[in-house]
């Protein structure tokens, strides 16, 4: 992943929020995020063709931004808003998707990227 920064992306509530859960399968991974506000998000990436972790659960983010990456790929890195801590996530894919998980178990499409 390039260290050049294209964009802050996804939406302002994940900006601030925490890491709840990653998983990964096949060529798709899921975040989930507890927002700023106490609203929970998942981000699903697809045509992923990396991910680095380093302990993300629990993470603190200070934003989601974009990387230089080589088309068609976008380079996505969960920026760590307490510098001292270890934890690290970066995803490679080809877009994402943020839906809202509502309390009743209902999902709202909120974003794609």
């Amino acid at each position: 992943m390039s260290d050049e920064f294209v964009a802050y992306v996804g939406i302002a509530d994940i900006h601030d929020g925490f890491v709840l859960r990653v998983s990964v399968e096949e060529r798709a991974a899921t975040v989930v995020i507890k927002g700023d506000s106490g609203q929970e998000y998942a981000i699903h990436f697809v045509g992923v063709e990396g991910v680095e972790m380093r302990d993300p659960v629990g993470m603190e983010l200070y934003s989601l931004s974009e990387m230089r990456a080589k088309d068609p790929l976008r380079a996505f890195a969960f920026t760590n808003n307490n510098e001292d801590e270890c934890k690290s996530l970066s995803i490679i894919a080809t877009g994402f998707q943020i839906i809202s998980l509502l309390a009743n178990g209902e999902k709202r499409h909120v974003l794609d990227g």
